[in-house]
C-alpha cells in the first residue's frame, strides 16, 4: 500500500473522476458491495445474486461519494503543502 501523501499526490494529479470512479467507487465500492452481499447471503439465507443486486448499487453510490471526499482531502493536502514551501 502507498503512503498517504503518496496517493494523495497520485489523486492530485490524475484528476477528480479518477478519485471519484476508479479509487472511491470501483476499489471501495465494489469490494464492500460484494461482502456486504455475501454477509447478507450468508446470515439471511438468500441467495448472493439477489443479495448483490439490491446492495451493489448503493455499495457503488457510497463508493463514489466516499471517492469525492478524498478527492478533497487530496486538493486540501496539496494546498498545505505549497503554502508550506513558501
Amino acid at each position: 500500500m502507498k503512503p498517504a501523501k503518496e496517493l494523495l499526490a497520485e489523486l492530485e494529479e490524475k484528476g477528480f473522476l479518477f478519485s471519484v470512479f476508479y479509487r472511491g467507487a470501483f476499489c471501495w465500492g465494489l469490494p464492500f458491495g460484494l461482502l456486504f452481499s455475501l454477509a447478507v447471503s450468508f446470515f439471511e439465507k438468500k441467495s448472493f445474486i439477489t443479495a448483490m443486486i439490491q446492495i451493489l448499487p448503493l455499495a457503488l453510490v457510497l463508493g463514489a461519494i466516499f471517492g469525492w471526499g478524498l478527492w478533497g482531502v487530496a486538493l486540501l493536502q496539496g494546498v498545505k503543502q505549497r503554502q508550506d514551501k513558501d
